[in-house]
């Protein structure tokens, strides 16, 4: 997958990274979550996002975190690391 900013720019969508990873760090902090559950979120922030936008969004900043170490996944949940 491609670096965050890089998929904000080639979709044109009105996000910078960082708030993206603050987006999904605060609904990590709830609890453990799924893809699915954070794509309304990102959708909510940008209304010109369709659905597969927002999910390319999501999987690269879910990617980032991981390679970072903030977040883990088991299944399809993703948790953040304590």
């Amino acid at each position: 997958m491609q670096n965050l900013q890089y998929v904000i720019d080639s979709i044109c969508a009105k996000f910078t990274a960082e708030a993206i990873y603050e987006l999904i760090e605060a609904r990590l902090k709830q609890g453990p979550l799924v893809i699915g559950e954070i794509l309304p979120l990102i959708q909510s922030k940008d209304r010109s996002l369709d659905p597969g936008s927002a999910k390319t969004l999501a999987q690269a900043a879910l990617e980032d975190l991981g390679q970072r170490g903030q977040i883990r996944t088991q299944g399809d949940q993703f948790f953040i690391v304590k």
